[in-house]
């Protein structure tokens, strides 16, 4: 068997070129490689900072939303139950000046009847006042030929009394 490490081995030449590459790649490509490690280091720790401001300003953003979501809604709840008081209170009002406008179209009607059956009385009394005195005209038409001259003796009799008392 022969040494490993024989200069005229092509293998060690090879390990030893992958070494001195290695040992020169690593003191030469050290502080660029680590500057470039670095420096992406620091752009993902900024954007992980970045990407933290920014959800903390979401959930911000949102907590504002959903306090002005329960804020409207509880808003357009009380303008719901206003506009239900306001409508019944409406309705009522609409109710009650119905009744009361009928009553009162009632009570004119009542007063109208009441006006038309005191009228109708009225002519009532006014026909048979006419229709009395037509009857006792007719009456005294009758009776003037037969009684006539007998009454106006009596009356004319009468006058000296009347006139004395």
């Amino acid at each position: 068997m022969e040494n490993i490490f024989s200069f005229a081995d092509p293998h060690f030449w090879v390990l030893l070129a992958t070494i001195v590459f290695a040992v020169v790649g690593f003191a030469k490509g050290k502080a660029p490689l680590l500057s470039m490690l670095d420096s992406r280091t620091a752009r993902i720790k900024n954007n992980l900072e970045e990407s933290e401001r920014l959800k903390n300003e979401a959930q911000e953003i949102l907590a504002e939303a959903q306090r002005k979501h329960r804020d409207a809604i509880q808003t357009s709840q009380k303008i719901i139950d206003a506009a239900k008081q306001t409508s019944e209170r409406l309705a009522k009002e609409s109710v009650q000046k119905l009744e009361d406008s009928m009553n009162r179209k009632e009570t004119q009607l009542l007063e109208r009847i009441k006006r038309a059956e005191l009228s109708a009385v009225e002519e009532l009394r006014h026909q048979a006042a006419d229709l009395a005195t037509r009857t006792a005209e007719l009456l005294l038409q009758e009776a003037m030929p037969k009684r006539g001259a007998k009454l106006v003796d009596e009356s004319i009799a009468e006058i000296p009394a009347k006139l004395a008392s």
